[in-house]
């Protein structure tokens, strides 16, 4: 990918809300501090997901972190990218992916991406990804407890957030340009296990992945119709099977 890939320092924050809130904060100019190109977080007090959904992390226990792509504004496909930071961290902490932000390890879930677009001072929309990766959890609450896991509870091994950053980062330079999913797809392949997964869509409506299409979008097929599901905000695996 891009080199630089991510314009700005690394801020390493002690406690936040959360780095995607910091970094638009910063963006917007309201903090009067630079723009990271990296915030990286020991605590969130308000980490949020897809929906708004709270990220539950008690302090120092994951990897909370947001990447800025000031290199690509505007971007007119923003979730290829959100899919490349996936693909990244897939292959640094040998998970499994799942449309549109799953990371996942012997069927629970490990982490997730969560891709927004913020406006700058300036007015361009600037894609930024958050990653959250569960470190060091023993146990989770009683809702999570059954679909959660962690790379210490999977691999016995307590990873240093900040380390783990450092190889996600690099992993990214490795990637081919995601202009398009037919470039980013071949790597994509390799770690998504989200063909065959059921998917409520905002319809009501639930469906079966069918695959991934040509522009990164889901294709679902409900009773046997074929449905396109452009929007990560659409679809939710969150389904009674």
């Amino acid at each position: 990918m891009k080199s630089p890939l991510l314009e700005g320092p690394w801020v390493e924050l002690e406690s936040v809300d959360s780095t995607q809130n910091y970094v638009a904060r910063c963006l917007r100019g309201e903090s009067g501090l630079p723009v990271p190109g990296v915030a990286l977080a020991r605590e969130q007090t308000a980490g949020r997901g897809r929906f708004d959904r709270a990220w539950w992390s008690p302090p120092g226990s994951s990897l909370s972190m947001s990447l800025v792509f000031g290199g690509y504004p505007d971007a007119p496909r923003p979730w290829l990218l959100g899919m490349a930071v996936a693909v990244a961290a897939a292959r640094v902490v040998h998970c499994r992916l799942k449309w549109p932000n799953d990371l996942i390890v012997n069927g629970r879930k490990i982490g997730g991406i969560l891709t927004e677009m913020m406006r700058d001072a300036q007015g361009r929309a600037i894609p930024v990804v958050g990653v959250g990766i569960n470190l060091t959890q023993t146990e989770f609450p009683p809702d999570l407890a059954s679909t959660a896991t962690s790379l210490l509870m999977e691999y016995g091994v307590a990873q240093r957030a900040g380390d783990l950053a450092r190889r996600i980062v690099d992993a990214l330079s490795d990637l081919p340009e995601p202009d398009d999913w037919p470039s980013l797809a071949p790597v994509w392949n390799q770690f998504d296990e989200t063909k065959g997964r059921r998917y409520r869509l905002s319809s009501g409506e639930s469906g079966i992945a069918i695959g991934i299409g040509p522009q990164g979008e889901l294709l679902c097929e409900v009773e046997g119709v074929p449905r396109i599901v452009y929007a990560a905000d659409d679809a939710t695996t969150n389904v009674a099977v």
